[in-house]
């Protein structure tokens, strides 16, 4: 007996929420739902690091390419800055942001090098959009 009645009342109680929630949503009550997470994820990297054509007599290519800390500046559209973000130690850096187009600029900073270019960037919904920023060492 006391089980019947306990299913009775979770079973009010779910109508009575369900019925709440429908109209709230009619009468456009705003009811937050997630959303999938997008962005932007990378990798910042510092290029080249050593005399282009590596070491003379190596057997080996030498990689001339490191990942670099580094202050990035996220514009949208209409350029106006929506985030800062800056790479670890290990170039990786990840922004959360909804769908759009964006470009991820290097922070200006009052050295000539390392300079790195702007790149153009569209974020899909629930997705992240992969870059990746060259930072030019001016070695040659």
């Amino acid at each position: 007996m006391i089980a019947r009645w306990s299913r009775r009342v979770s079973l009010v109680c779910l109508a009575v929420v369900a019925a709440v929630l429908v109209g709230c949503s009619e009468i456009g009550i705003p009811i937050d739902t997630p959303t999938p997470l997008s962005g932007i994820r990378g990798v910042v990297l510092l290029g080249p690091t050593c005399p282009v054509g590596g070491e003379p007599g190596g057997n080996e290519p030498v990689p001339c390419v490191t990942p670099y800390a580094a202050n990035l500046v996220i514009l949208d559209s209409e350029s106006a800055v929506v985030a800062r973000v800056s790479s670890g130690a290990d170039g990786a850096f990840q922004v959360n942001l909804p769908a759009g187009e964006y470009v991820v600029t290097p922070a200006t900073g009052a050295d000539t090098y390392p300079i790195a270019q702007p790149v153009s960037v569209v974020v899909s919904t629930g997705q992240y959009a992969e870059v990746e920023i060259n930072y030019d060492t001016g070695i040659r």
